[in-house]
């Protein structure tokens, strides 16, 4: 279908402005509380107490709302359609009409889109095991052609063809089958799903942050400002969406900024523990992200992390930075779930081959854990290195646990 210029749409009836402050987290993970004064493309203006606080938006990490995110029950039933720029939506209902969609959100709000906006539509989302096929029939087969998966005695199909435009009724839209070139009928409320073969948007604006609403709605925008009834939101699309301050839970402006360094691929990995066979029984890992050494969670002086990294001694790391970040935060200890004998055990990290920081841990330490807070301004290679301190160069069971371990700009 030919691209159309999306218009303004998401025109939602504004609610009076939530109760209760708001919270900001920024990268230096200061937390301001307050009323929400202004939100815009520069900055976020916080009254705090009756003092006026601006954030420039280039460090915020998180603006948290205090309204409550929708829990749904067995009787909530959705469609879950994704645009073009990522934006995910929750339908009650949706209809196709020429090249519009018109989409009825959870709340009641309806938004209308040219379908050419459209990712992919999902009907009975609601149901966790259609998610999962959907993604095992329908998106891992996409390719050249648009997807029309059918269901059929509880297996799904993924024809390839090419989806037309729907009727001006809004009950049914063409397609034209790949093989064979097929012209067939449709009507909307058949498919399991609806892919749309897309190429990237061109005209997408950059995304400022992501839209947390209390219906668990997720929206890419590329501008937020505030008023006196609650946010206006573009979307990195161009759809226009206004929201209630009582509809919005969090906007994450996390992108970009922070990056865990679980999530990050390992420049280089080496370690003197070498695997044996087919990683039979009493092999240690020398290197894990997100969990302990035993394969649990990361947990230090009693405080349980989702993200880190977790190395035995005579391991090492390095991560490609490129010079693109300013600090390395981390908590940094022996973990307390995992055994082993006394210590020392050895920290270093590296700006390339110059050292930066040097730490020695002991079980016996009345200190279990320590802040890391590292200026890393223009490294390009960070390398961190956990070495035994024994005077034998013994290292049974010496590890060290790095709980929440990130990088910020």
């Amino acid at each position: 279908m030919s691209a159309i210029r999306l218009v303004p749409v998401f025109l939602l009836l504004l609610a009076p402005a939530a109760q209760g402050a708001v919270e900001l987290v920024t990268l230096k993970n200061e937390t301001i509380k307050g009323e929400l004064v202004s939100v815009s493309a520069k900055e976020i203006v916080i009254d705090a107490a009756g003092k006026k606080v601006t954030t420039p938006v280039d460090q915020v990490l998180n603006l948290t709302f205090p309204n409550p995110v929708a829990a749904f029950g067995p009787d909530t039933k959705f469609a879950l359609v994704e645009m073009t720029d990522g934006t995910q939506l929750k339908c009650a209902t949706y209809a196709l009409k020429g090249k519009d969609a018109k989409l009825t959100l959870l709340a009641g709000q309806v938004v209308d889109v040219p379908m050419a906006k459209i990712n992919w539509i999902l009907n009975e989302a609601h149901v966790a095991d259609n998610m999962k096929t959907f993604k095992e029939r329908v998106l891992a087969k996409k390719g050249a052609y648009d997807l029309l998966a059918i269901k059929s005695e509880d297996v799904v199909n993924a024809i390839q063809g090419t989806i037309g435009d729907a009727d001006e009724k809004g009950e049914s839209f063409e397609f034209v089958q790949k093989v064979g070139g097929t012209k067939r009928t449709v009507a909307i409320s058949r498919p399991f799903a609806i892919f749309f073969q897309r190429s990237a948007d061109a005209t997408a604006k950059p995304t400022v942050c992501r839209l947390h609403d209390t219906d668990r709605n997720l929206v890419f925008a590329s501008e937020i400002t505030r008023s006196a009834d609650g946010l206006t939101v573009v979307t990195s699309s161009g759809a226009s969406i206004k929201y209630a301050s009582t509809m919005v839970a969090r906007l994450d402006y996390s992108v970009g900024k922070l990056t865990y360094l679980s999530q990050l691929a390992t420049a280089a990995l080496e370690s003197s523990i070498k695997e044996e066979g087919n990683n039979k029984d009493g092999y240690v890992q020398p290197f894990a992200k997100d969990q302990n050494l035993d394969g649990n969670k990361i947990r230090i002086a009693g405080v349980e992390y989702k993200s880190g990294l977790a190395l035995h001694s005579t391991t090492e790391v390095v991560y490609d930075l490129d010079g693109e970040y300013r600090e390395f935060k981390a908590m940094v200890g022996i973990d307390d779930d995992v055994s082993g004998d006394e210590g020392p055990v050895i920290l270093k990290v590296y700006d390339g081959e110059t050292e930066l920081l040097k730490w020695e841990f002991k079980r016996s330490d009345k200190q279990r854990v320590r802040s890391l807070n590292l200026n890393i301004k223009d490294v390009k290679k960070l390398k961190i290195v956990v070495t035994s301190g024994d005077p034998l160069g013994l290292d049974l069971g010496l590890h060290l646990s790095i709980g929440d371990a990130r990088v910020t700009k």
